[in-house]
């Protein structure tokens, strides 16, 4: 075991840190957090993780399908944009945002025009949501 950032490591060999331990939740990044507002009863919205702003779009999605520690996963992209889907065996991890198990990374955008990726992961139990801020959305009028 080691201990980094005041969080103890565990891996399978000794000194060995599991690849992807960056997006777990340890010291994140504040200004990236998800955030629900509730509409009614039954439903919430979801706001821009990089701003806060309410109107938001998904455009992608990612799913990751991995059996516990395989070397060799699934991969399928939607693009909603161009309305593509591509599915792909991946040696490795890839983009899965979870070290040992299935992930999924949504795109999107809010119509401040950040860009954005939510990664969810699975890891010893817990299901983890980590955002990060992409870039800026052009749009079609600028």
């Amino acid at each position: 075991m080691k201990i980094i950032n005041n969080v103890k490591i565990e891996a399978e060999e000794p000194g060995l840190i599991e690849p992807n331990f960056d997006k777990y939740p340890q010291n994140r990044n504040n200004d990236t957090k998800m955030v629900f507002e509730n509409i009614n009863d039954s439903e919430q919205s979801m706001n821009c993780p990089s701003c806060g702003f309410h109107c938001t779009h998904i455009t992608g999605v990612e799913v990751f399908t991995r059996g516990d520690d395989a070397k060799e996963h699934t991969h399928t992209t939607v693009n909603m944009l161009n309305c593509e889907t591509s599915v792909k065996q991946i040696k490795g991890h890839g983009r899965n945002p979870s070290a040992r198990r299935d992930g999924l990374i949504l795109s999107g955008y809010c119509e401040n025009g950040c860009k954005f990726e939510i990664d969810i992961a699975q890891h010893k139990g817990n299901t983890f949501f980590k955002a990060n801020k992409t870039g800026t959305h052009k749009f079609d009028w600028e």
